[in-house]
């Protein structure tokens, strides 16, 4: 009876977890993964396995400040994974919920139904900002819903912001080889190859893995289709919002980054003091060269890609023309109001009247600025601005990507128009960003409430459960229709089809068409 007593409690404790187990749905056994670098146990949420904080790196700090990413270390044992790592130092005034911050950020998350060996197609996300700002861990971009909806592995990533980043040394006579650039792409491609390495150990298939992401991310995500580096890493991209014409020319890049070490008194022949930088000083002194850059019309307004000729050989839509990409299927989109958001007093970013955009015009012609502004119906009326800051930074540059992909592999095209009375009422409109709880389905955050607020929220779950099953049936078969349906057309440009997301969804001919030809192949970036 003395040794029946612990075996009975053993056989029922056994069988209470059994019991937990069945009823959420998740072998919690599979929560225990084997990687390349050793095992990590994750954790469970609405039936969804989920893993955070995952290293695919080193950390990027000492030494391996401002160099190219490493492989992570192995570790023996366990690695928890049930708690998001810190996210990519940033200015406190961009960095986005209350997460905490550091230079060793380069973790990335996964959410899967099951560590099975089932192999499941995989979605990877890379979150926007401007390359200044945003994680891969904010809850606008919880990817459960997503993975429980389509049987998905989903997968989402810190990389480096800012000068840590995006600072460009190739050109700077000190630099002797010891400085590497385009280090937040660097890390995306590093997370990219640990994903190929490792995702079939949590249900995916390294195979079948698609890219997308919005804004900084979606840049990102042409990027990542543009550079030799990548081949063999992806089969399909998203591209939300992303305006493929805003990268940075070597020159540009050189100004910026010696603006930069001016700001920390740092000359370019002692570049080794860099090293040595509290963490603090290079977000303070980013925060005084992103005032600089807003207050120089000459001056981008954010961090970008460099074209550097090696690395990102060739501005992003020659790529494409090339063929650089040549069968990987693409979705890419953007939002009919995307200017609305950088004009609002907060962020003042956009030109809302003539004089404020005269530095955006001053580079064309006088007959192509004549044919700009006759193609905008009030000019010079405030919407009118915006609506030609929005083309000419999201809409035209995104057509133009999605024409010369069509060429090399399947092309669609989508507009986000739906907005609510309230939305449209401040002056935002179907603004940048707006889609992104439709797409995750996290209404249950900061800017989802915003969106149900007064809003039609039938229409609203409606629309994100399109959206989802679009993007997921694209990330399954490279094709965003339901079996047996034909919503989506191919983009080609002799029709240019695109499909509407609105109150009711529609395809469209060729939108914006009179805006479009009056643009030719003019690029606002240059």
């Amino acid at each position: 009876m003395k040794n029946l007593l612990p075996r009975l409690f053993a056989v029922t404790t056994f069988m209470l977890l059994f019991s937990l187990t069945i009823q959420a749905g998740v072998d919690t056994s599979a929560l225990l993964v084997k990687t390349a670098q050793g095992l990590v146990k994750g954790t469970t949420s609405q039936g969804i396995c989920i893993w955070k904080g995952i290293p695919y790196a080193k950390a990027p700090v000492g030494n391996l400040r401002f160099r190219d990413p490493q492989p992570a270390d192995n570790w023996t044992g366990v690695k928890d994974a049930t708690a998001f790592g810190p996210v990519a130092l940033q200015m406190k005034r961009v960095l986005i919920g209350n997460e905490k911050q550091s230079e060793d950020c380069l973790f990335l998350n996964v959410w899967s139904p099951a560590a099975d060996g089932k192999k499941r197609p995989v979605m990877v996300w890379i979150h926007g900002g401007g390359f200044v700002g945003g994680s891969g861990s904010q809850d606008l971009y919880d990817g459960a819903q997503l993975s429980k909806k389509g049987d998905l592995v989903i997968v989402s990533m810190n990389y480096r912001l800012g000068p840590l980043g995006f600072l460009y040394f190739n050109d700077l006579p000190g630099s002797k080889g010891n400085f590497d650039s385009n280090l937040g792409i660097k890390d995306q491609v590093a997370a990219l190859k640990w994903v190929k390495e490792n995702i079939a150990a949590f249900g995916g298939d390294p195979a079948q893995v698609t890219i997308f992401g919005e804004s900084a991310g979606g840049i990102s995500v042409e990027t990542l289709m543009s550079i030799p580096a990548t081949q063999g890493l992806f089969k399909r991209a998203i591209v939300e919002s992303g305006p493929a014409g805003d990268v940075w020319s070597p020159v540009l890049a050189t100004r910026l980054t010696n603006i930069f070490l001016k700001e920390l008194n740092i000359s370019t022949d002692s570049l080794s003091k860099l090293r040595n930088v509290p963490a603090d000083s290079i977000s303070t002194a980013m925060l005084r060269l992103m005032k600089a850059m807003k207050a120089d019309p000459t001056l981008p307004k954010t961090c970008a890609p460099t074209v550097d000729g090696s690395y990102i050989p060739h501005d992003l839509l020659t790529a494409i023309q090339s063929g650089q990409s040549k069968g990987v299927d693409l979705l890419i989109g953007t939002n009919k109001d995307e200017a609305n958001l950088f004009a609002m007093k907060r962020l003042k970013m956009a030109p809302i009247n003539e004089e404020q955009l005269k530095p955006y015009m001053v580079r064309f012609k006088a007959e192509d600025q004549n044919k700009l502004k006759a193609a905008y119906k009030g000019y010079p009326s405030k919407s009118s601005i915006l609506a030609l800051i929005t083309d000419g930074i999201f809409t035209m540059p995104s057509a133009r990507f999605a024409e010369l992909q069509s060429a090399h592999a399947n092309t669609y095209m989508y507009r986000f128009d739906w907005a609510s009375k309230p939305i449209k009422a401040v002056g935002l409109g179907a603004c940048h960003g707006i889609e992104l709880p439709f797409v995750f389905g996290s209404f249950n955050t900061k800017l989802g409430k915003k969106i149900l607020l007064f809003a039609d929220t039938k229409r609203i779950h409606e629309l994100s459960n399109e959206i989802q099953q679009d993007w997921i049936n694209f990330a399954r078969t490279g094709n965003p229709n339901n079996p047996g349906t034909d919503n989506w057309k191919k983009y080609e440009p002799s029709v240019r089809t695109t499909l509407i997301f609105d109150k009711k969804n529609y395809t469209c001919t060729d939108p914006n068409c009179d805006q479009r030809k009056a643009w030719g192949t003019l690029n606002i970036f240059e």
